[in-house]
């Protein structure tokens, strides 16, 4: 029974280390999001706080389930007037449990980590088309004066053959 306990304390703090590695990639990919574009930049920082959330919930989840494990374990081993067999079935519901948790757990991080390979691939696109608008603009503002300038040429062109028709007989 404590040789369980054991497995599964070492399990959920495995668990602890693998959340905490995730929070470290979610840290970094906020700041490469951050480098990448500034137009997603604010759908990016919503959608990482959300899963800063997330992430925060779920590890609020698993640390009650910890203490409940923690709990249930006490009260067992208190009890020394129950049955060895219903010991043996209350641990094996809280494994399933655990295993339940973890199971969501990882399924949670793999979205996460998809989500975040989304938004990255988000904030590239976004400045790709940032870089493009910005060469468009300078294309079109060159194109503006250029005809700014034919325009003037135009103008004094006109003043000057208005004078010659004058003096012209």
């Amino acid at each position: 029974m404590a040789n369980g306990y054991r497995t599964l304390s070492q399990h959920l703090n495995d668990l602890k280390k693998e959340n905490f590695s995730l929070k470290l990639r979610i840290y970094f990919l906020e700041e490469r999001v951050q480098q990448k574009g500034e137009e997603s930049r604010d759908d990016v920082y919503r959608r990482n706080i959300e899963l800063k959330v997330e992430v925060e919930s779920l590890k609020r989840e698993l640390q009650e389930k910890q203490q409940a494990l923690d709990n249930t374990w006490v009260a067992a081993e208190n009890q020394t007037t129950r049955s060895q067999a219903a010991l043996q079935q209350q641990y094996e519901e809280q494994q399933r449990e655990s295993e339940h948790v973890y199971e969501l757990l990882e399924n949670k991080i793999q979205l996460l980590q998809e989500e975040a390979r989304l938004a990255r691939s988000e904030a590239e696109q976004a400045t790709a088309l940032a870089r493009a608008e910005a060469e468009r603009c300078q294309e079109l503002a060159g194109k503006l004066k250029e005809a700014a300038r034919t325009k003037e040429e135009d103008k004094s062109n006109d003043g000057c053959d208005a004078i010659a028709q004058r003096w012209v007989p």
